[in-house]
């Protein structure tokens, strides 16, 4: 998955204003994967929002100082979220070969492993879009655009 460009970043402008702006872009390449990514079906989809949460989280991670706490938590939830989607992801990896070795039990363990990993992505995606955790993050508390880091 290409990441989307990033539009309007200043050279001269803040690094506030700038990282603000990525994060901005990044959010909505994240939220791009609704509802895709809530029905367990959809592997590329869900692999693909995995990436799209790194993103998010390395840009968070490294403008943390010129953004504030809300950054840091934010670097945080995409982490936590990016590893549940990884394990989705292995397992998506896994079923295949172990059903082509006829692993049967494994089989149908893996599938029940992966559809409780499902459930609690759509409860940590559920919990950041009802608790407005990636809004915040586009207008974060105590920050006018162009004031200094």
């Amino acid at each position: 998955m290409k990441a989307r460009k990033v539009k309007g970043l200043d050279p001269d402008g803040t690094l506030a204003d700038n990282a603000q702006r990525i994060v901005t872009a990044r959010v909505g390449e994240l939220r791009s994967f609704t509802p895709a990514v809530l029905d367990p079906a959809e592997v590329e989809a869900l692999h693909d929002m995995r990436i799209a949460a790194k993103r998010l989280r390395y840009v968070l991670e490294l403008a943390r100082p010129a953004l504030g706490e809300p950054a840091g938590k934010g670097a945080r939830t995409m982490k936590r979220m990016q590893d549940v989607l990884g394990e989705i992801h292995d397992c998506d990896e896994m079923l295949p070969r172990l059903r082509r070795h006829e692993a049967v039990e494994a089989a149908v363990e893996m599938a029940a492993r992966r559809e409780e990993l499902h459930a609690k992505f759509r409860r940590q995606w559920r919990r950041l879009e009802e608790g407005e955790q990636l809004s915040r993050l586009l207008a974060p508390e105590g920050r006018k655009a162009g004031a200094a880091p």
